[in-house]
């Protein structure tokens, strides 16, 4: 006698899902969700709820397709009302990730760390940037873990810390390129270099060396091109606006970088430098 092994009519099997589970009175209730879409519900970027849930239904279990009754709802929620429920569940309850979910999401932070470290570090010798290989096994070899749910920024921050610290890389952070303008005053020449000089004195006095300021060229003394630690910007944002200097502050590159072909010999002689 053959047996034919059928599904109970009260499961529903579903693949694929994303499970956000909340525990209410005792009782455990979850709904079965598109992967994508939970983010984009919670930002408000998603409002109808059919794009969101794979089915307008109350679970106590996903994984095993078993429903919440009608009871238990209205014993838990003061509604039978599935779509209320879900909603509320949706807002405050818990998105269940798999192991390997996890471990893509991981991987997934890990290579934005890795690409914005390379992006805006530099080697602090030659100033040449770093690849995002090279990054990566920094990073292991410093032993910097990703927090899969911290700032991107802060974790940036915290890998060439961490990176610094262990001496596995010799990196910092790429300076960027400033111009500091000195708005017309109605007080002619004399006034514009009498303000560049306060300008190059507070700029000195924050650390930024002569070397980092582009010498002016012809006759126009009314901007200031500087090199500066990115730290320092809204320091330096507060000396442009000072009114003894009277000027603005604006970014003209991100990341100054140096690039091009490398003389053998020159490249040799810096290593070896740097290994003294």
């Amino acid at each position: 006698m053959s047996r034919q092994i059928t599904q109970p009519l009260n499961q529903v099997r579903l693949t694929n899902v994303a499970v956000v589970r909340l525990s209410r009175h005792g009782h455990r209730f979850e709904v079965a969700c598109y992967r994508n879409k939970i983010v984009n519900w919670r930002q408000g970027t998603e409002t109808d709820l059919t794009e969101v849930l794979q089915t307008e239904r109350v679970f106590t279990n996903v994984s095993k397709g078993q429903f919440a009754s009608t009871k238990i709802l209205k014993q838990c929620f003061d509604t039978s009302d599935e779509e209320v429920v879900c909603r509320f569940i949706l807002d405050k309850g818990a998105v269940q990730v798999s192991d390997q979910e996890r471990a893509a999401q991981l991987e997934s932070t890990m290579r934005e760390v890795a690409s914005m470290v390379a992006e805006k570090c530099v080697d602090g010798n030659s100033g040449r940037p770093y690849t995002v290989t090279q990054i990566r096994d920094a990073m292991k070899g410093a032993g910097y873990m990703v927090h899969p749910t911290r700032n991107i920024k802060q974790q940036f921050l915290d890998c060439v810390r961490l990176i610094k610290k262990k001496g596995v890389l010799d990196i910092e952070r790429a300076k960027m390129e400033l111009c500091l303008t000195l708005l017309a005053s109605g007080g002619g020449d004399d006034d514009v270099s009498s303000r560049r000089r306060k300008a190059l004195d507070l700029l000195t006095a924050e650390g930024i060396s002569r070397g980092d300021v582009t010498p002016a060229t012809g006759d126009d003394d009314s901007k200031v091109i500087f090199k500066s630690d990115p730290s320092k910007y809204r320091r330096l944002e507060e000396i442009a606006k000072d009114e003894s200097v009277g000027g603005r502050l604006d970014i003209t590159r991100q990341c100054v970088t140096e690039s091009g072909d490398v003389a053998l010999g020159s490249e040799l002689e810096r290593r070896a430098m740097a290994q003294q």
